[in-house]
């Protein structure tokens, strides 16, 4: 199993539409199972194959998350936008496929 971190938001899942908090696990920063929130500082270091291993240029990275809907068990993929080292939006992938039917 690979680390990861968690991002812990709000999200309308695009399965059932229905809004949730949802714990979005996603692949930037140093991966230690750190919890965040949106607007958090994200610490950087170690990364994970094509992430970055070491902080980015102005702390400015695109990811992604995964995540299941905690209202109908459903997952689905989320983008994770980090500016300046803050996680400061993500939302859900319209038209990346989840693994549960």
């Amino acid at each position: 199993m690979g680390l990861y971190n968690l991002l812990l938001v709000e999200l309308k899942c695009p399965r059932c539409l229905a809004h949730a908090m949802c714990e979005v696990e996603f692949k930037l920063g140093l991966l230690d199972l750190q919890r965040y929130r949106l607007g958090d500082t994200l610490r950087w270091a170690g990364g994970y194959r094509n992430k970055p291993p070491r902080r980015p240029d102005g702390g400015t990275a695109d990811g992604e998350g995964y995540t299941e809907c905690p209202r109908c068990g459903k997952d689905f993929w989320v983008h994770v936008y980090v500016r300046e080292d803050q996680i400061l939006e993500a939302w859900p992938d319209p038209d990346r496929p989840g693994y549960i039917a």
